[in-house]
């Protein structure tokens, strides 16, 4: 028992390194494709930087590394491909949401403790931004969830696992696949992207860029798993070793392409066509958007 409970924890830990790895690659992607300013963007800069491990003028305080370990467990509970998750529970959404939110809460004070100039150089949008995901997850899971349970879907309702083994295109009708566009749309448009923000790398503070390439790697990765959760694998007849591979390699393929391309290009549309709107508030454009989401969804299941 002991011996097992062992290897479950090495497991876990590999998989958050392998993780923390994918992502830090991911945002040296987005650095050399979308021109993020600083002295060093190549792709596998933050990388060295991460295995560097030097510190500027102090080392950040344990809040900041507590962030980036909450992120990092979110992926535990997240299916990538036919590996089902890691950790399994009957509430993923809530599961996922609290980390978020605990995150956030350790972010932001760990960076006003590390540097109150490097945390009054942020700007709000940007640094209240995994807030504005969690909020977003709790309309969108709760919605889902509630027509699992209505469909019969099977499963637990508040499971990843759920949507990854029965994807919500092939049981929604019309207005239930125009739904899953206006949620898939607006999980576009609240995700982390140094593509849309055009955040300024800072020489020698790692934490801070760590946090930055995994908070942005969550987002793709739940949408994938949400709206593209196709087994190749299975798909080619595969079994064993090469289907979990095949798999997983496209599990993570479908993230980089969401992650570097989708959300960034998006997410700019969307703002710039928000910007031509007349003044109303600030978040109305993404309200309606979730509503009509949960309009869609209502109308697919009662009607």
């Amino acid at each position: 028992m002991i011996f097992s409970l062992l290897l479950t924890i090495v497991s876990g830990i590999s998989l958050m390194l392998l993780v923390l790895t994918l992502s830090l690659l991911l945002i040296g992607a987005e650095n050399v494709l979308y021109g993020i300013q600083g002295t060093d963007t190549s792709l596998f800069a933050p990388y060295r930087r991460f295995l560097a491990g030097k510190c500027s003028d102090r080392c950040p305080p344990p809040l900041l590394y507590s962030s980036c370990f909450c992120l990092l467990v979110i992926f535990l509970f997240i299916p990538m491909g036919s590996f089902p998750q890691f950790a399994e529970t009957e509430g993923d959404f809530i599961v996922v949401v609290f980390l978020l939110l605990v995150s956030q809460g350790l972010y932001i004070r760990g960076m006003k403790a590390f540097s109150g100039e490097i945390y009054q150089s942020f700007d709000a949008k940007e640094l209240f931004v995994l807030s504005k995901f969690a909020v977003t997850l709790i309309a969108v899971g709760g919605t889902l969830s509630w027509y699992a349970l209505n469909r019969g879907m099977p499963g637990n309702i508040f499971s990843l696992e759920t949507f990854t083994a029965t994807p919500i295109w092939t049981v929604t009708g019309m207005w239930g696949k125009m739904g899953s566009a206006a949620f898939l749309l607006l999980l576009v448009a609240v995700s982390p992207s140094r593509g849309v923000t055009k955040t300024r790398i800072l020489d020698n503070v790692q934490i801070p860029e760590i946090f930055d390439a995994i908070r942005s790697t969550i987002a793709p990765a739940m949408i994938v798993s949400l709206f593209f959760p196709m087994r190749l694998g299975i798909y080619f007849g595969l079994i064993g070793f090469r289907m979990y591979l095949v798999d997983f390699v496209s599990f993570w393929l479908r993230v980089m392409i969401v992650q570097v391309v989708l959300i960034p290009l998006a997410a700019r549309a969307f703002n710039k066509s928000r910007d031509k709107l007349p003044e109303r508030p600030v978040h109305l454009p993404e309200m309606i958007i979730g509503a009509a989401g949960i309009v869609f969804f209502m109308l697919d299941l009662y009607l």
